[in-house]
């Protein structure tokens, strides 16, 4: 897998930096989020990481995707809905009560 930033912007009013890239993959496997978080660490890419999106491109052997970079897990919880936070491996942090 070979990554390649896009761009990059500041995001003041969340407190993040957005990370736009592209994938090149292998022969028809897809895109995994563990793969590209250590990729993007590779790259210098320092804090807590996110993958927003990843979305593979029709007729060709890449990807594109969006990144997210939060100072602090907190501040990222905080902002992201849960699905995303559960599809990157993060626990919400808010236990479930059972009904009896």
């Amino acid at each position: 897998m070979e990554l390649k930033i896009d761009s990059t912007t500041n995001d003041v009013y969340f407190d993040r930096e957005i990370i736009n890239f592209t994938i090149k993959l292998k022969g028809g496997e897809p895109a995994k989020i563990d793969e590209t978080k250590r990729a993007l660490s590779e790259e210098g890419k320092n804090g807590f990481l996110v993958i927003y999106t990843i979305k593979s491109t029709y007729g060709k052997n890449e990807a594109k995707g969006i990144a997210h970079v939060y100072k602090n897990e907190e501040t990222a919880k905080k902002i992201l809905p849960k699905y995303i936070l559960e599809k990157n491996g993060v626990k919400n942090g808010k236990e479930e009560t059972e009904k009896k």
